[in-house]
C-alpha cells in the first residue's frame, strides 16, 4: 500500500532525527502537566510520527490517484451557495472522519494537540497529493489556533496552571466547530485596489454608540471564501490628513466576522454577501471567492490600530504553510518526472540514464531538501516564538531572571522566523514553477498534454509567486 510518508526518507529523517522535539513537546504540553499528556517527548513523537503515517497512507491512497478528477470538477456558485465537485467532497468527509482538523488544537477543545510543524509537514503530504485539498485544509485548523492565539494576547484565555490545560477562551465554541469540520474560516485582506499597498484598503470598521463593530467593504481572491468565520482588516481610526499616521498602517484593525448563521431547518442566513466564485488557471477544486460586507456585525480582535500586528501573525503562519506547499508540488514533480524517465526509451536506454536528464533530476531532488532544510528550521522557530508568547502571557515563571530569559528567547525565535519565512516564501514558490516547468519539459510532448498531470502541476505552480504575498513584495 503506497504512503507518501513512509517513502519519503528525507522527511522521515527529520521527524526521527532532525528536528529538536524536546522543547517543542514540552511548550506544547505544558511541561506534561494534564493527565492526558503523553509521557514522555520520545511518546509524543511517536504519536505525531503515527499521525503522520496515517496522513500519508490516505493522501496515497484517496487524494492523489483522483487528481484529474479534483482538476475537472470546479467548485461552483449555485443558488447563492458553494458547492464542491463531488471528489473534493467525499475527500472532505472522509477528512472529517479521520479527525484531521483536530491536528493542533488542545485536547481541552477535542483536539489532538500536535506542534504545528507536525501540522506544516502533514500540508507537504497533502499538497503532493492535490494543491486544492491541501489549501482548503489549511483553513480548517490553522484558523482555529488563530483564534486562540488572538484570545491569549487580548487577556480573554483564562489557563489553570495545576492542570496545564486552557479553562476557557473567547472563541472556544467557533474552535471546536471548526475543529468538528462544520465551519472553517478565511483571512480578507486583498481588495479590489488594494493589494500588497495595504495602506490602500477601503474595508471599514465602524462602532455604534452601544459599542457594536460592524464592518463595510469588499475583499477580493479569498481563499476558501464561502467560510462561516473571516478575519478581516478593516480601517477603523480617520486620518486628518495623507501624512496622519493614522492614513496608513496604523488605522487598520483585525475583525473576526460570522458571514451568515445556521437555521434549524440546515439553511443559512447570509449576513454578508457572497458575490462570485472565481474560475481560475489551476486549484480547481478549491474555492477563491469574493465577498462584501455592509454594516455586518464584527468582533474586534486586540485593540483598535493593532490590525497590521495581527495581520502579520496570520501572514507568517500563511507564508509558512505556502513554503510546505511548495515543497509538496515540487516533491510530486520530482516523483512525476522520475517515474516517466525511467520508462521512456531514447537512444537505446531510458531517458533518465542519458546524462543531461539524470542532472536535471538530481538538482530537482537536491532543491527540495534544501527547500525542506529551510522549511522545517523556520517552523521550528515561528513554533518556538508563538507557544513561548503564550507561556509568558499564560504561565510565566515566577522567577524575574527567569522571565526574562524566555522573554529574550522568545523574541530570538520570532525575529529568525520573520527572516527565514519571506526566503522560504519566495524561494519555495519560484522553484515550484521552475520543477512543475522542468517536469513537463522531461515528459517532452506528452506533457504538453492533459492525460499525464504534467501540465497540471504548472498550472497549479503558477499562483505560487503571487498569493500570500508576491516575491516581489517578500524583500
Amino acid at each position: 500500500m503506497a504512503n507518501f510518508f513512509e517513502d519519503n526518507d528525507d522527511l522521515r529523517w527529520y521527524v526521527d532525527h532532525g528536528v529538536d522535539w524536546d522543547p517543542v513537546v514540552r511548550t506544547t504540553e505544558w511541561d506534561f502537566r494534564a493527565q492526558d499528556a503523553p509521557a514522555s517527548t520520545a511518546d509524543a513523537v511517536e504519536t505525531y510520527r503515527d499521525f503522520l503515517t496515517m496522513i500519508g497512507e490516505f493522501v496515497a491512497d484517496e487524494i492523489a490517484p483522483h487528481w484529474e478528477e479534483l482538476d475537472r470538477q470546479h467548485a461552483k456558485l449555485v443558488d447563492g451557495e458553494v458547492v464542491f465537485g463531488e471528489r473534493m467532497q467525499t475527500i472532505f468527509d472522509r477528512i472529517k472522519e479521520l479527525d484531521l482538523h483536530w491536528l493542533t488544537l488542545p485536547r481541552e477543545f477535542g483536539g489532538m494537540n500536535s506542534p504545528i510543524l507536525t501540522y506544516f509537514m502533514s500540508a507537504e503530504l497533502m499538497a503532493r497529493g492535490d494543491q486544492s485539498v491541501m489549501t482548503h485544509h489549511g483553513f480548517h485548523g490553522g484558523m482555529a489556533m488563530a483564534m486562540l492565539i488572538f484570545s491569549v494576547r487580548e487577556g480573554t484565555t483564562k489557563f489553570d496552571p495545576a492542570q496545564g490545560r486552557i479553562a476557557e477562551t473567547r472563541f472556544a465554541d467557533w474552535m471546536a466547530e471548526i475543529g468538528s469540520g462544520e465551519a472553517w474560516a478565511a483571512m480578507d485582506i486583498t481588495e479590489p485596489d488594494a493589494g500588497s499597498d495595504m495602506a490602500a484598503l477601503r474595508t471599514v470598521g465602524e462602532q455604534d454608540e452601544d459599542g457594536n463593530w460592524f464592518v463595510s467593504g469588499q475583499k477580493i481572491f479569498i481563499t476558501s471564501g464561502h467560510a462561516k468565520y473571516h478575519f478581516v482588516i478593516a480601517r477603523t481610526e480617520k486620518a486628518s490628513s495623507s501624512d496622519d499616521p493614522m492614513a496608513g498602517l496604523a488605522g487598520m484593525s483585525m475583525f473576526l466576522v460570522p458571514t451568515y448563521r445556521d437555521n434549524e431547518d440546515g439553511t443559512r442566513a447570509w449576513i454578508s454577501t457572497l458575490d462570485r466564485v472565481e474560475e481560475k488557471l489551476g486549484h480547481h477544486g478549491s474555492v477563491t471567492a469574493a465577498m462584501s460586507f455592509d454594516r455586518t456585525p464584527a468582533h474586534l480582535i486586540g485593540e483598535r490600530g493593532e490590525g497590521f500586528k495581527h495581520m502579520l501573525t496570520l501572514m507568517n503562519g500563511a507564508r509558512l504553510s505556502v513554503g510546505f506547499e511548495t515543497i509538496g508540488l515540487c516533491e510530486a514533480a520530482y516523483r512525476l518526472a522520475a517515474a516517466y524517465a525511467a520508462e521512456r526509451p531514447s537512444m537505446g536506454k531510458t531517458i533518465d540514464r542519458h546524462e543531461l536528464i539524470a542532472d536535471y533530476l538530481e538538482e530537482m531532488r537536491t532543491d527540495i531538501q534544501g527547500l525542506r532544510a529551510i522549511a522545517v528550521f523556520g517552523a521550528w522557530h515561528e513554533e518556538q516564538a508563538q507557544k513561548q508568547d503564550m507561556l509568558l502571557r499564560l504561565d510565566p515563571p515566577e522567577d524575574e531572571l527567569a522571565r526574562k530569559k524566555l522573554a529574550r528567547a522568545q523574541r530570538r525565535h520570532k525575529a529568525v522566523s520573520r527572516r527565514v519565512t519571506p526566503l522560504l516564501k519566495y524561494l519555495g514558490a519560484e522553484k515550484a514553477v521552475e520543477m512543475a516547468r522542468r517536469c513537463l519539459q522531461i515528459h517532452g510532448g506528452n506533457g504538453y498534454m492533459t492525460e499525464y498531470g504534467a501540465e497540471k502541476l504548472l498550472r497549479d505552480a503558477l499562483v505560487m509567486p503571487i498569493y500570500e504575498g508576491t516575491s516581489q513584495i517578500q524583500a
